[in-house]
């Protein structure tokens, strides 16, 4: 799913159709699983949107509306976006600070469509510039406290209510971007599951173990009533790994063991389930370890690796570095651990020498 949703996609589509369609469009995901079909709905009017959906009406003046969770892309370009808004949009890229300053006039005087993305995509811009200028980092702040609020479960609350509670976090202020992800969570119940997702890996990064797994565990519950086995599981990931961190060894492989042993877990049309799986299999490989029992370890921990290599997370080198040190414990029982941990060395000492040494020195 793209971090903003609003005018990205379709761009090629746009330059071909600009001059000679003059409405908004619409892309979204129509049933599940392998039934799962994109469906686009050209020519029509965008009347209202939020955290929940988008409402609109078709050519033939037939109101519908598309769950947020199910859209892929929406482009008002040539239709409800007034000139000012997409004049202001063209100059993000070459003038940052004009393209703020006309949106601060947009967000006040443009129509209510345009009003609520000026001041997110305003937000957004004095973000990004932030990490180059830590100067406009309390601007960015500010704007996203003035988006969510005016709009605390409007259509860009998600992305908002991230960017203030990270923003925070880059100031030091802990408990205000805890403040706003349980903010996030009362906002509206389409929101309490990230809100809580968010809100628990904020503890678990504080080391607030109790504090974590009881936001994931409202993150649980929010996905199954949303019949979201992705994000259940995400959840529940993050819970085990908590749970072991809290000291609960025995409850945390339970947790985590639910999760990597379902074989029906997998979504081809997300990558949710392999994030799960790169939180579940590098702690149940913890697991594993700390009960003596190596060759299960080495194979979690082997599978964390690929999962956050998928996945783009960070746990890859610790990973591979884990299963290097169950390879050696289990040398005395055969050639093939040798081997493994050669290979496993050279795998480390090639892609995460830091990683290498200190293992080397356990």
């Amino acid at each position: 799913m793209l971090s903003y949703r609003l005018s990205v996609a379709m761009m090629t589509i746009g330059l071909l159709l600009a001059g000679t369609l003059y409405a908004d469009r619409i892309s979204y995901i129509q049933g599940s699983g392998a039934k799962a079909e994109m469906k686009m709905d050209e020519g029509i009017t965008i009347t209202g949107w939020s955290a929940s959906k988008v409402d609109y009406k078709t050519g033939d003046g037939k109101a519908t509306s598309v769950k947020y969770a199910d859209i892929l892309s929406l482009d008002r370009h040539y239709g409800t976006m007034g000139a000012p808004l997409s004049d202001a949009m063209d100059l993000i890229a070459s003038d940052p600070g004009a393209a703020v300053d006309a949106l601060a006039e947009i967000a006040s005087s443009g129509n209510a469509l345009d009003r609520e993305e000026a001041a997110f995509l305003r937000a957004n811009i004095l973000d990004s510039e932030s990490f180059a200028d830590k100067g406009l980092l309390s601007q960015a702040t500010k704007a996203y406290e003035d988006y969510v609020k005016s709009y605390k479960s409007g259509y860009f609350a998600r992305e908002a209510y991230r960017g203030l509670s990270n923003s925070q976090l880059r100031a030091n202020n802990v408990s205000g971007a805890r403040a706003t992800l349980k903010n996030m969570v009362k906002a509206d119940n389409v929101l309490e599951r990230e809100g809580n997702q968010l809100l628990g890996e904020l503890e678990a990064g504080e080391a607030k173990w109790s504090e974590a797994i009881s936001a994931f565990k409202s993150a649980q519950s929010a996905a199954a009533g949303e019949k979201d086995k992705n994000h259940e599981y995400l959840a529940k990931a993050w819970e085990g790994w908590c749970t072991l961190k809290s000291g609960n060894a025995a409850a945390a492989k339970t947790l985590l063991e639910a999760v990597t042993e379902d074989d029906g877990f997998d979504d081809p049309n997300s990558t949710v389930d392999e994030s799960a799986l790169s939180v579940a299999f590098p702690a149940l490989g913890d697991c594993y370890f700390e009960s003596d029992n190596f060759q299960k370890a080495y194979d979690a921990y082997v599978k964390g690796a690929y999962y956050a290599w998928w996945s783009a997370g960070t746990r890859e080198g610790y990973c591979l570095g884990q299963a290097y040190l169950c390879a050696k414990k289990n040398e005395g029982t055969g050639d093939k651990w040798k081997k493994r941990t050669a290979k496993l060395r050279t795998a480390l000492a090639l892609g995460f020498p830091r990683v290498l040494a200190e293992v080397d020195k356990q």
